[in-house]
């Protein structure tokens, strides 16, 4: 396994630190100290992801932590959007490692002229 990429075990556990934050911020929210857990989430994250060789942080994934920042500090943490979160990148990443290959294999299987560059 290379250096770019996401084991089924790596979301797994990402996913359970996740919910881990959601209901540590949950918990925390009732004596209103729940927007501790929000840098530290980031910062958490950031780093995973960065130690497996991918961006946790991009331009086109500003309107999902922006939605999801939004919903953490508006339901005060019972809306678990952390977990969202991490799964939607997770799995963007996941989804983008695996679909190359299967539209490679769906392209040369169709019947039909091949056309050669």
């Amino acid at each position: 396994m290379d250096r770019k990429s996401l084991s089924n075990t790596t979301i797994a556990l990402m996913t359970a630190t996740a919910l881990f934050y959601d209901a540590l911020q949950a918990l925390l929210s009732y004596i209103f100290m729940g927007w501790l857990i929000m840098p530290i989430f980031y910062l958490h994250f950031s780093v995973w992801f960065w130690m497996r060789g991918l961006k946790f942080f991009r331009m086109k994934r500003a309107p999902t932590m922006v939605v999801g920042s939004l919903l953490e500090f508006i339901s005060a943490g019972i809306i678990p959007s952390f977990t969202f979160m991490v799964l939607r990148i997770a799995l963007d990443y996941r989804v983008r490692e695996i679909l190359p290959e299967s539209v490679n294999k769906l392209v040369s299987s169709t019947p039909g002229p091949k056309k050669v560059a």
